[in-house]
């Protein structure tokens, strides 16, 4: 928790308000019982535990609700957790208990965690996973949404990319949870953005100056071809599939193609790590670079970086996540099937009630 100290005096942040409400016997949490569709998804009891050595007791106000969630649950995710589990990539709450040896936090901190599993319940504990105290002022709903969605857009851009002020870039999926991230990014960056959306969607891309190209492959090639002969500086790719050739068609020589979508298994994974190897030595001078959140178990420093960064443009009013729905968390299936559904524009999140309402 080293690194987490560096980070946690950012903000003179008060005691949060919550930090005295009554402790159940038990919580509640949504449980994948098995591989399947959202029909798999569970409520559950558990007695509520003390916090062990070294670990965090945090009551879960919001998580987040992700693409990675639903790979999971599916079993399809490149290192599936055995079933029966919890979802939930992040956590937004309030330290109601420490263990021992526990100095970073203290209760009645306000934190946010990256879970990467176990983010759907009333309550989790954290030992080893990046937590920050952030201020008693963020509401929770942005809070979870900043921590996965804008961190991926943030460090997709800037550490992957490396894009500067003012190139032209593609955006797949970009009327989604990290796909708007980026469009925001990218206005504070000055970025020219052509985005890949279907139409229902397209007219929030126009609205925050993208210039919205379709959502089938071909199409969107042949309209950069035309709009940007020359070629783009950067696709950010939340997709995959057949996007990977796409992208590498339209941009140009020195580009770079950032692959943010879980491949789906360990087999396409070492799929994708080949192609990126043969075309990154024989290709025309494109470059494909990938990105996952889990680089934080080798060096977590960057992605507390990115979070204090984030966090500071949250506060000052510089971002606005887009979410489209507010879900009560023991309604986690649904959330799961609207994000399924691809219609939405923006990001899901679940809302869990407080103890005292269990």
């Amino acid at each position: 928790m080293a690194a987490v100290r560096a980070f946690v005096g950012i903000h003179p942040i008060p005691p949060h308000s919550g930090a005295h409400r009554p402790v159940p016997a038990e919580y509640r949490c949504v449980v994948a019982v098995r591989a399947g569709g959202p029909e798999v998804l569970e409520v559950v009891r558990r007695t509520l535990p003390e916090p062990r050595r070294g670990e965090t007791r945090v009551r879960v106000e919001a998580c987040g609700v992700s693409a990675v969630d639903v790979q999971m649950r599916q079993g399809l995710s490149t290192y599936p957790p055995r079933f029966p589990f919890t979802p939930g990539y992040t956590a937004v709450g309030v330290v109601d208990a420490v263990g021992k040896g526990v100095t970073a936090v203290a209760p009645g901190d306000r934190v946010v965690v990256l879970t990467e599993t176990g983010g759907y319940a009333e309550y989790v504990f954290v030992r080893r996973h990046p937590m920050m105290r952030i201020p008693a002022s963020l509401d929770a709903g942005e809070v979870v949404t900043v921590a996965l969605n804008y961190l991926v857009a943030h460090q997709a851009l800037s550490r992957v990319a490396r894009i500067r002020h003012g190139q032209v870039v593609l955006v797949t999926g970009a009327a989604g949870g990290i796909g708007t991230a980026i469009v925001q990014l990218g206005q504070l960056l000055g970025l020219k953005m052509y985005g890949a959306a279907d139409a229902a969607k397209q007219p929030w891309l126009t609205d925050h100056g993208v210039v919205p190209l379709g959502s089938r492959g071909a199409d969107v090639v042949d309209a950069v071809r035309r709009l940007e002969p020359d070629g783009l500086d950067a696709v950010l790719d939340g997709v995959g599939g057949e996007w990977v050739e796409q992208a590498l068609a339209v941009l140009r020589p020195g580009g770079v193609l950032v692959e943010y979508a879980n491949p789906g298994s360990p087999g396409a994974t070492l799929r994708l790590l080949l192609r990126a190897v043969r075309h990154n030595v024989a290709g025309r001078g494109a470059r494909i670079r990938s990105y996952s959140t889990g680089v934080w178990r080798f060096d977590r420093r960057p992605l507390l970086g990115a979070w204090a960064t984030l966090y500071e443009l949250l506060e000052a009013g510089r971002i606005r996540p887009v979410i489209a729905g507010r879900i009560p968390l023991l309604e986690a299936a649904r959330a799961h099937t609207l994000l399924e559904g691809g219609d939405a524009v923006g990001a899901f999140v679940l809302i869990a009630s407080p103890p005292e309402a269990a």
